[in-house]
């Protein structure tokens, strides 16, 4: 029953354009069901929708769970860990179905259009530079990556001869392109 659950949700996964390694973030929501529990506490763990915030969710008679960095599977197992190591539930499911999430990036500085930009799991800075329009007229050389609140200067120049040097972006990430106005 189990491995049912587990392929259903790899395929609702796969349904809503997610892949089964995208980890959480801040912000994204998912719903979870958990089966194998007494009859009595079954409404407490059914259909419950959880919006991952300041990096964890709390769960009925567990607590706070940290979930930023985890995959829905690997929350799954945490939780379950969770559930039978404090005699919660002696063998219970759990199965988490990401819901639909719109992950950002801010793209910044001389780009033609700065703001909130879609994200997605392949992006890597020179993209992240294209869905902003490309570099203004005004654009230089250096672009700026500001991710959990470390900056790191990329040269476009460089990029451009080794493509391999291009660093993927994760959602939240800043980017600023300088230039002078």
């Amino acid at each position: 029953m189990r491995t049912f659950f587990l392929g259903l949700s790899l395929l609702l996964l796969t349904a809503l354009g997610l892949r089964a390694d995208t980890k959480l973030s801040d912000g994204d929501m998912f719903q979870m069901n958990v089966s194998g529990a007494p009859r009595e506490y079954m409404a407490e763990y059914v259909d419950l929708q959880y919006t991952v915030d300041d990096g964890a969710i709390s769960v009925p008679n567990v607590g706070r769970i940290k979930a930023v960095g985890f995959t829905a599977s690997q929350l799954a197992a945490t939780i379950e860990k969770e559930l039978k190591d404090r005699k919660i539930f002696t063998n219970p499911t759990v199965v988490i179905n990401v819901l639909a999430v719109n992950r950002t990036i801010t793209v910044g500085g001389a780009v033609r259009n700065p703001g909130r930009h879609p994200w997605n799991p392949s992006m890597t800075l020179t993209m992240a530079l294209a869905t902003a329009s490309g570099p203004a007229d005004y654009a230089e050389d250096k672009v700026r990556l500001i991710r959990s609140g470390k900056a790191t200067e990329y040269s476009r120049k460089a990029i451009r001869k080794d493509p391999a040097i291009d660093p993927k972006i994760l959602p939240n990430d800043y980017v600023e392109l300088t230039g002078e106005f």
